[in-house]
């Protein structure tokens, strides 16, 4: 049974669990020194800052520092809403922990430790309170963990305040404002995810384009984003060679990915049998996620998978439409912005929310595959109408 949910998002939903948090007021200084500890994904962390902006709006005096992955850097680089970010390496980190080498775990961890110190914060809000190695991090007076199950359990007691998930959450955001409530800080709260589009990567976006003979400024850019975290979330190469076919030359087709993903761009390209269409690569080339950012922002429309691109997009307000496999938009649907979701659930497994297909024979990835080109050509016509109802619908085929 194939599904789809388009929309154009505007309004604001209310916030859940208002009943289950502690609005004991929390005394902080007039321009408080605060630290936000979220280390991963991209996406957890884009709708994790409409936070910054219900902490900026009581206290906009106040210092924010975010503590993240090395890796995923980039995403908060930037934000125009945070003072500086401390890129940590979790990599190395945790490897010390998995191979037994004790010693370099608990010297990285005290030198990390005695450095947050240092920093004098007078609040850590910790979003992934339910992480024992999250206490490296509190090194604060005051100590806000948000916990994923509505019981925090026995980590939740070394918290000033632990915050419990409600059982009706409806989104990811609503949950990751929750900590906002905790200190006082009544809504309604803006929950546009912010994302740093820096002016460094976007002229080098501009250049490379430009330069491109393929590119043509006065054409409509369609932007195909096709890895994923989990081959069980990735659109088969030839459904978006197939695409790309329909598409023709009537567009910019640019794709993006990572660098061990370019494998599977040389594969589209290589399937690709209309010869009018020349899609781009830019993998190798704009290989750093703030080019993507940028290529994002550049873009008409956007073609993707349950991923990070999905979200930044969302963030920055690009239409999209998004492929769904063994996931659904669920609670980190985009909330702005016009999308369009697919998915099909025709299978009696679907969604199994497994990194890998199980299914052999023709049946292998059969939900993700069941979404067509076709299908995917008509939503990327209607996304691109200036015209398109602001509602929410469902179409079921």
């Amino acid at each position: 049974m194939e599904a789809s949910i388009r929309s154009d998002t505007k309004t604001e939903p209310e916030l859940w669990g208002v009943d289950i948090v502690d609005t004991t007021p929390i005394k902080l200084p007039p321009s408080p020194n605060i630290l936000i500890v979220k280390m991963w994904a991209i996406g957890d962390i884009l709708l994790a800052t409409p936070l910054l902006r219900a902490l900026r709006s009581r206290y906009p005096n106040c210092k924010i520092t975010w503590l993240v992955d090395k890796r995923y850097a980039a995403i908060v680089d930037g934000n125009e809403f945070i003072d500086q970010v401390i890129a940590f390496d979790s990599t190395l980190w945790r490897r010390f922990f998995r191979y037994g080498q004790i010693f370099s775990y608990l010297r990285m961890s005290i030198r990390n430790y005695h450095d947050l110190q240092s920093r004098r914060f007078d609040l850590v809000i910790n979003l992934t309170g339910e992480k024992w190695w999250a206490q490296w991090f509190n090194a604060a007076p005051v100590r806000i963990g948000l916990f994923p199950r509505m019981r925090p359990g026995l980590m939740g007691r070394l918290y000033t305040k632990a915050i419990p998930r409600p059982a009706n959450t409806d989104h990811n955001s609503d949950h990751y404002l929750l900590p906002a409530l905790a200190i006082g800080i009544n809504g309604p709260y803006d929950r546009r995810m912010s994302v740093p589009l820096r002016e460094k990567e976007s002229a080098e976006v501009t250049k490379f384009l430009n330069s491109h003979p393929d590119y043509d400024r006065n054409r409509p850019t369609v932007l195909l984003h096709p890895g994923t975290s989990q081959p069980s979330k990735c659109w088969p190469a030839e459904h978006f060679a197939a695409l790309i076919d329909h598409l023709k030359d009537e567009y910019n087709l640019l794709i993006t990915g990572s660098t061990n993903e370019k494998d599977i761009a040389e594969k589209i390209i290589a399937l690709v049998k209309d010869s009018s269409a020349k899609p781009i690569s830019t993998i190798g080339i704009l290989p750093d996620l703030r080019h993507v950012i940028a290529l994002v922002a550049r873009s008409t429309v956007v073609v993707t998978g349950d991923t990070s691109v999905l979200h930044i997009a969302s963030a920055l307000q690009i239409p999209v439409a998004a492929v769904y496999g063994s996931t659904r938009p669920g609670d980190n649907r985009p909330l702005f912005g016009r999308s369009s979701l697919l998915f099909d659930d025709a299978l009696p497994c679907a969604p199994c929310y497994k990194a890998s297909c199980s299914l052999t024979g023709t049946e292998h990835l059969g939900c993700i595959r069941a979404i067509t080109p076709f299908r995917v050509y008509t939503e990327l016509l209607n996304l691109a109408l200036p015209t398109r109802p602001a509602s929410v619908n469902e179409e079921k085929a």
